[in-house]
């Protein structure tokens, strides 16, 4: 009996776990590293991207910055109200600006992103 107690409370706490997960928003940051002497090129291009996301997602939260320190290292801040909504801005909004805006330029990313995703405990 005690057993079967446990195991439902468990089960309990992870289903109420799993959907606070599926509510809760998604912070995305993304460190990009620009060409050498591309680095305006790139950041009027991300202008461009920020403006187009700023309107086609406007209950997510979008904020870009280039780096005091290093001048060649800009940083993305996105803040999406939920895990649906981040899946729409990657499979949905990302393609139809590509699509809009054409492909990155040849040569203009130095090396690969750094990303990492994070979602919001202690509401």
């Amino acid at each position: 009996m005690l057993k079967s107690i446990v195991v439902a409370t468990t089960l309990a706490c992870t289903a109420t776990f799993s959907a606070a997960l599926q509510a809760a928003p998604v912070v995305v940051l993304v460190k990009v590293f620009p060409a050498a002497g591309r680095e305006d090129e790139l950041q009027a291009l991300y202008l461009q991207r920020l403006a187009y996301l700023r309107k086609a997602e406007p209950d997510a939260t979008f904020h870009l910055h280039r780096s005091v320190k290093e001048p060649g290292t800009f940083l993305w801040y996105e803040v999406y109200p939920s895990p649906a909504a981040y899946e729409k801005h990657v499979k949905v909004v990302m393609v139809n600006f590509k699509k809009e805006a054409g492909p990155t330029p040849e040569g203009i990313i130095a090396r690969p992103s750094e990303s990492e995703t994070f979602t919001e405990l202690g509401q």
